[in-house]
């Protein structure tokens, strides 16, 4: 769906549908997780993760975001801007988290290139999922030859 009045004036800002936003969460492996912490700001880090279907899964050490997230709801946040065009995309997941079993993560590989032991693997339940592409006009070209 295009925001701008005239498609062909300059870029347009188009809402992704769920199947592309997670089509483009599974393209990537770096994104960004969204705890409350009561009275201090937000606390936004990035973390390497994998798409399980459509829930996200982390790896973390302990520390504010895994007291965070047994508190409050999260968001996860995962980008791509092109700088050169002025074009890119968004898609925001905000949800419920909690610390996932071994059996629940056996199956993943969820590498940090942090390093460290990062001994608790959280997994990312959305309800909401939304994302936003800005797109760059098409270029037309004509039939017509240069003379």
């Amino acid at each position: 769906m295009s925001t701008s009045a005239d498609d062909t004036s300059g870029p347009t800002l188009e809402e992704m549908s769920r199947e592309e936003c997670f089509q483009l969460v599974a393209s990537l492996s770096v994104g960004r997780v969204a705890v409350g912490r009561h009275e201090d700001p937000p606390l936004v880090v990035p973390v390497n993760y994998v798409l399980d279907g459509e829930v996200i899964v982390f790896r973390s050490d302990p520390g504010t975001k895994i007291l965070a997230l047994r508190e409050q709801p999260i968001s996860f946040q995962v980008d791509f801007v092109d700088p050169f065009h002025k074009a890119g995309w968004s898609v925001l997941v905000t949800g419920v988290a909690y610390e996932a079993t071994p059996v629940e993560v056996d199956h993943l590989t969820v590498e940090s290139w942090a390093g460290g032991d990062k001994e608790h693997c959280v997994r990312v339940l959305p309800l909401k999922v939304s994302g936003r592409r800005i797109r760059l006009p098409e270029i037309r070209t004509s039939n017509r030859g240069y003379l």
